[in-house]
């Protein structure tokens, strides 16, 4: 472990330095515990060396504490990719971590932090997250969502690409590729989830959000234009990136849920994609960034001004970064323009406070995990 001093914010950043290439799962998945004592996060094997944005890779599934100490291997013969590892959460009380990788797509391993005893859930699709309460793993696959009741050990498939089709106000743009559900998140209450719709291209012609309501069961379209979006932590409100693709300029999105009210958060052109809310204090912003005046890493919007501001710069320096051409400025959609210096996703997850970020780095040869002291912010 090593502590630094950001070169360009002054932040303080340390860095769980290692051999290996070390990712944890995704944007909105937490590696934090519930307790925010231990860090959960899947480990490449020594022998992996460049990693691609494709495929898979043998490692293995460790925690450690918050601290960088006392690094625990949990799972072993594991095979995870870049992205998400073995999209590896915590269960609840952090008693227990669910993973992928060992028995197939449909089977979720279990294992217990405490005696290393491994089962398995096998269910009708691929689980990726987990109601707050514990109850229910979300399951999907591009042509349906859905709930898996652990504990009754079955699995209800609640809605369907067929039906965001029904529903979607822009069908002219649906046609072609096909498209796919994606990206399902529950709401911090637990009582809703946000369903991403998108287009089959590379560069989708659409990405629209659909919210699904458990009590009465009504799927509705909320947005369109959007990336990743991410609840508010009082679950009444969903973030999300804008671009205009007449002015290519790039902004951040608050919709109501209720209302579907949309409000623009940030002034500046924002070259990002993964946005989300300071868990005690919404009104800031904390984004990861592709090139343009923040250069490479993470930069924070005050909501009450609009303006953005860097936070780290992965983590050895970074200036403003021309744009990659005029026709497309900024990396918006996955790892396409501009080429990157390296293969990097900063990832940022806030821990339950706020007062700490994690993220990860290839600046040093290896994707290491890092984080940032944050607990400034009011």
């Amino acid at each position: 472990m090593i502590r630094f001093r950001d070169p360009v914010t002054g932040r303080g950043i340390t860095w769980y330095k290692s051999p290996h290439h070390e990712v944890h799962n995704y944007y909105d998945i937490s590696p934090w515990s519930p307790a925010g004592d231990r860090i959960l996060f899947f480990r490449f094997d020594a022998g992996v060396g460049d990693l691609k944005a494709l495929g898979t890779y043998p490692g293995s599934l460790w925690m450690m504490e918050a601290n960088g100490s006392r690094p625990v291997q949990l799972v072993s013969g594991l095979k995870g990719n870049y992205h998400t590892g073995v999209s590896q959460f915590w269960g609840p009380g952090g008693k227990t971590a669910y993973f992928t990788g060992r028995d197939g797509a449909r089977q979720t391993g279990v294992v217990d932090i405490e005696t290393r005893r491994i089962s398995s859930i096998v269910t009708p699709a691929p689980a990726s997250r987990m109601t707050s309460d514990g109850r229910y793993l979300s399951i999907a696959n591009p042509n349906e969502w859905g709930l898996f009741d652990i504990s009754a050990g079955k699995a209800e498939m609640l809605v369907t690409r067929e039906r965001a089709l029904a529903l979607t106000p822009h069908k002219e743009l649906v046609k072609g590729p096909g498209s796919a559900l994606q990206n399902a998140r529950f709401s911090p209450t637990s009582d809703k989830a946000l369903i991403v719709h998108r287009t089959n291209e590379d560069f989708p012609r659409l990405v629209e959000l659909f919210v699904y309501d458990f009590a009465s069961h009504q799927l509705s379209h909320l947005a369109a234009g959007l990336h990743h979006p991410g609840w508010r932590p009082d679950g009444k409100a969903i973030l999300f990136v804008h671009r205009d693709p007449h002015e290519n300029f790039q902004s951040i999105r608050e919709v109501e849920v209720r209302t579907g009210r949309v409000r623009v958060l940030s002034r500046d052109h924002v070259p990002a994609g993964h946005p989300s809310y300071h868990p005690r204090h919404p009104h800031w912003i904390l984004t990861d960034c592709y090139g343009g005046p923040m250069g490479y890493g993470l930069a924070l919007i005050d909501t009450r001004t609009g303006r953005m501001s860097q936070l780290v710069t992965i983590p050895s320096g970074s200036k403003p970064v021309p744009p990659g051409d005029e026709r497309f400025p900024f990396r918006n959609w996955g790892l396409w323009m501009p080429v990157r210096p390296y293969l990097n996703e900063p990832r940022p997850v806030w821990n339950a406070d706020g007062s700490k970020v994690l993220f990860t780095s290839q600046e040093s040869g290896r994707i290491n995990l890092y984080t940032v002291d944050t607990s400034d912010l009011e």
